[in-house]
């Protein structure tokens, strides 16, 4: 594993934000609760509990815990390697990407880790995260200059982009910081509470590097948009398409803390909701029924091209059927609706419905989906199927066929997993990324 050791190492972590930290205590709350059940198993045979269920209704929290312990510290990780190098993570950076990012820094070093996020950063990833800029209502008055920049940056004008990039975010943080100060001002704030960029690991600690004094002109090439050096005709060789990169990744960064600054929430936590003793009761009804279902839960035996349909338009399968709403899935996804596509996947790789149609078109925009086909239907546990798929998509021009386990989860309206039969529960898509 790779070990890399920097002042961004100290203090509180991103892992820590607050929405993060209350994923991973809820799921290891329930990793306990496996643990319990497998000692107990004796005792709950005892009481005529099927300790067998229990085991299987829990059975995908190890997978989920460990995809989401690795999701959770990848911003640190990535932050620990690259923001002395100019890079932060942010919310609409490319998981992927990220995680690649640092397998690479592992294996070929930081420069090949570095090349790999310049490549990132196309013309065409640019313009649609430009578009989510258009969230930040100080940003719209500026989205004219941008899409300038954007065509400069496209056409290798690396060195007008720059200018541009670097004054644009500038001018909007100016605009909603408390004091009227810029992205390079040292009186500057970034700081955004429950946030992965606005985390004193993130903006603030870019900011101070690219503000970084530069007062001896310099004619090399150099690697990170030192605004200084740049704005004051020191730094000369900064006409290359990873400077500018910087300037791109530094800009979509900020808009987190300027949604947060916009709707006054950059360091409001808000307060937990008392729960009375009618709420109470009801959740502990709520509790037992969801036993009941577990208990009378049972795995059905589907033969794939006799008891369902190999593939065909999602009315061709059960209502509230897992595989109809992974076909439901794949019709919009053939349809290119990403908002619709949002609507069946999990919040819980998903957690933000406003960002979720914007992740899904950086991941599935390049693939156009021809055909799908059930191969396998399997029930997990009360609330797991996976459903092994072969789908037939075009990306880049090429025809690809791929076999995916898709593993659905039936949730509850909370977004919280649930046993099938629950009122108001639906199938999700966990692990939609093709």
């Amino acid at each position: 594993m790779l070990r890399y050791h920097c002042a961004m190492d100290q203090g509180p972590l991103i892992r820590d934000i607050p929405s993060l930290k209350k994923s991973l205590e809820e799921i290891r709350a329930v990793k306990s609760v496996k643990r319990v059940a497998r000692l107990a198993r004796p005792l709950l045979r005892l009481f005529g509990v099927d300790a067998d269920k229990v085991g299987a209704a829990l059975a995908s929290v190890e997978a989920l815990s460990s995809q989401f312990e690795e999701l959770a510290s990848l911003p640190d990780r990535f932050n620990d390697l690259f923001a002395s190098r100019g890079w932060i993570a942010y919310d609409l950076l490319n998981y992927e990407v990220a995680k690649a990012a640092i397998e690479k820094a592992g294996s070929g070093g930081l420069d090949g880790a570095e090349a790999k996020l310049v490549d990132y950063y196309s013309a065409e990833t640019v313009e649609w995260k430009l578009r989510t800029m258009t969230g930040v209502k100080a940003f719209r008055p500026r989205m004219t200059l941008a899409e300038k920049a954007l065509t400069d940056y496209r056409e290798g004008r690396y060195y007008a982009c720059t200018l541009v990039v670097l004054s644009l975010l500038d001018g909007m943080v100016s605009e909603l910081a408390a004091q009227r100060r810029g992205f390079f001002a040292e009186e500057a704030d970034l700081y955004a509470w429950d946030s992965i960029a606005g985390h004193s690991k993130g903006l603030n600690a870019l900011a101070r590097i690219m503000r970084t004094g530069r007062r001896k002109t310099r004619i090399e090439e150099i690697s990170i948009p030192y605004r200084n050096g740049i704005m004051h005709g020191m730094d000369l060789g900064y006409d290359n398409k990873m400077v500018a990169a910087k300037a791109w990744a530094a800009l979509f960064a900020v808009r987190d803390w300027a949604l947060k600054g916009e709707a006054g929430t950059l360091g409001r936590q808000p307060e937990k909701p008392r729960v009375s003793w009618k709420e109470l009761v009801g959740q502990l009804r709520e509790l037992e029924e969801d036993k009941a279902r577990i208990k009378q839960w049972r795995p059905r035996s589907i033969t794939v091209g006799k008891d369902v349909p190999q593939t065909g338009s999602m009315d061709m399968f059960a209502a509230g059927s897992p595989e109809r709403r992974l076909a439901e899935y794949m019709h919009y996804w053939r349809a290119g609706n990403y908002g619709h596509m949002a609507r069946c996947v999990s919040g819980l790789f998903l957690p933000d419905a406003r960002k979720a149609p914007a992740r899904l078109r950086e991941v599935c925009a390049t693939k156009t989906l021809i055909d799908f086909e059930f191969t396998e239907i399997a029930d997990k546990a009360p609330a797991v199927t996976e459903i092994e798929t072969n789908v037939l998509f075009v990306e880049h021009g090429d025809e690809t066929a791929r076999s995916v386990r898709f593993r659905m989860l039936h949730e509850d309206e909370r977004g919280e997993a649930c046993a099938q039969g629950k009122p108001g529960g639906s199938w999700k898509v966990l692990n939609w990324e093709v």
